[in-house]
């Protein structure tokens, strides 16, 4: 005689419906000697009835097993050595019940709740005599009735937990998503345009300043990459700390090195003082490396090791350094033909490229220049303390079928350009783009530079103009070679719609000798 009633405090004891499965089984199995007790519960989906001890499970339509008749039919299968055969194809069926000895049995129970849905699977395996008495146990009957009971009401109450956390979760991703919209919204006043592509890139944005990995911008020149650089800044949890940008392209090779790691006093001649790096400075901050396509191979190698270890030596330097900053760079070029062409390491460009953002040309987003001229527009007045009026329809007409090869820099300076030429009160007219842009095409040989070199003939080509030059007339050579060097520049970045690299080919100069010489001369690319 079993003292099933003793248990019932055990049961009802149990807080989580796995612990109460393992210890109603282990009861079973101890107090009737048997060979192995299961209980099978439905998975979520409700295609699988899985073994609570073991994760063994069997598909609920799989009819080559007695559990899914069990399951559908919601009756009682007693099974001795005899019928077990009838099952013997299903090997994970055979598997879990092992040899039946000649007097064991195995009993498949469906364990019912009131609303009459199968929700358990009671097996046990063991001695004939003991299973078949079993059921007619009234002892046994109340201790069943009150696991399912108990098992029910935590079922009922884990379910309610689970739905509490799948609807906090719901809502954290609510509030994390609306965060991030009014985030990327935020930036409409500094990234201006409605267009699909800017809502696009804005949202990029607002995804890349919430993470801490390296953002790789990519665009054409004067496309805008180094505002999308500084909205990833203004946007992260470093906005508070330094944002440090520097142009790769603009400083040369043997300056680059020290910019960046700084010095130490008696490093080479004239490091008179310990230097700080812009790597230091950019420490808890953002560090911004504009044009990064042409930063020296021997360089590349360096910035790898800083971004991997999070250290750096100062030129001349005897001790490694730290710097914790977030890298953001950009560059013009396609990267992936320098890390083909062998002028950039293909390990370097991987890491910079862990969240590529490619910020739109002008070109590509057509709708976004009305919006555009009229904030630079606006902006013109603000600063002059002008009153210049809208644009005149045939105007805005011929903005709108510009190719825009300088691209957002071009608008704004185009803009500008034709404020200057307009009186306060008036509208812009189509004329005052006459010396820039002729039937949407740039006006050969327009520059930034604002008078011509002594001694060349106006509107004459640089070839033309250096077989023109009047030495005789030269009163200083240094301002008459400076304003040369400045029109032949001018004229073939010009003659190139900007593009530096090609500009630097056609002179049989390096890029970074180019950009060198823009920077010093004052030379802005078309």
């Amino acid at each position: 005689m079993h003292n099933w009633l003793a248990y019932v405090t055990d049961l009802a004891r149990e807080r989580r419906t796995t612990d109460l499965q393992s210890r109603f089984i282990r009861i079973l199995v101890s107090e009737l000697k048997l060979r192995k007790g299961m209980l099978l519960v439905p998975s979520c989906d409700g295609r699988q009835l899985v073994c609570h001890s073991s994760g063994e499970s069997w598909s609920v339509t799989d009819f080559d097993t007695p559990f899914a008749h069990v399951l559908q039919n919601a009756t009682t299968k007693h099974l001795v050595a005899e019928d077990i055969v009838y099952w013997q194809s299903n090997r994970a069926f055979s598997k879990a019940i092992g040899d039946l000895g000649l007097f064991e049995a195995v009993s498949i129970r469906p364990l019912i709740r009131h609303d009459r849905h199968v929700k358990l699977l009671l097996c046990l395996i063991g001695d004939d005599q003991t299973l078949s008495s079993l059921w007619n146990d009234a002892s046994f009957l109340q201790v069943l009735d009150v696991f399912e009971h108990q098992w029910s009401l935590l079922n009922e109450m884990e379910g309610e937990e689970s739905n509490r956390r799948a609807l906090k979760a719901s809502l954290t991703d609510i509030e994390k998503q609306t965060r991030q919209q009014e985030r990327a919204a935020s930036l409409s006043s500094t990234l201006i345009g409605d267009s699909t592509l800017m809502r696009r890139l804005r949202e990029q944005i607002a995804n890349a300043a919430s993470s801490q990995l390296s953002v790789l911008v990519q665009g054409e020149t004067g496309s805008g990459k180094e505002l999308v650089a500084r909205a990833v800044h203004d946007l992260s949890p470093r906005r508070h700390q330094p944002f440090i940008p520097i142009n790769c392209a603009a400083i040369p090779e043997h300056l680059l090195e020290s910019e960046l790691f700084g010095y130490e006093k008696g490093a080479f001649s004239g490091a008179n003082i310990d230097k700080e790096g812009l790597i230091a400075q950019a420490n808890g901050g953002t560090l911004f490396l504009d044009e990064i396509g042409d930063m020296p191979m021997s360089l590349q190698a360096k910035l790898l090791r800083v971004l991997e270890l999070g250290t750096f030596r100062p030129v001349g330097g005897s001790r490694e350094r730290q710097s914790d900053f977030r890298l953001v760079s950009a560059t013009h070029v396609h990267l992936l033909d320098n890390v083909k062409t062998g002028s950039f390491r293909q390990d370097l460009y991987y890491r910079l490229l862990q969240y590529p953002i490619h910020v739109p040309s002008l070109a590509q987003r057509k709708e976004d220049v009305r919006q555009l001229s009229y904030h630079f527009l606006d902006r013109f007045n603000h600063q002059h303390g002008t009153r210049v009026g809208e644009l005149q329809p045939d105007a805005l007409d011929m903005l709108l079928s510009y190719s825009f090869p300088g691209n957002v820099r071009e608008l704004k300076h185009l803009i500008e350009y034709a404020c200057a030429q307009t009186p306060d009160r008036e509208s812009i007219s189509i004329a005052t783009f006459s010396g820039r842009i002729s039937n949407g095409q740039p006006v050969s040989g327009s520059s930034n530079v604002q008078s011509m070199p002594i001694g060349y003939t106006n509107g004459a080509s640089t070839a033309d103009s250096v077989l023109n030059i009047d030495a005789a007339s030269i009163a200083d050579l240094k301002q008459a070679l400076h304003d040369f060097e400045q029109r032949i520049i001018t004229d073939r970045l010009s003659q190139f719609d900007g593009d530096k690299s090609k500009a630097a080919d056609s002179l049989g100069i390096p890029r970074r000798t180019l950009t060198y010489k823009c920077r010093k001369l004052e030379i802005k690319a078309p």
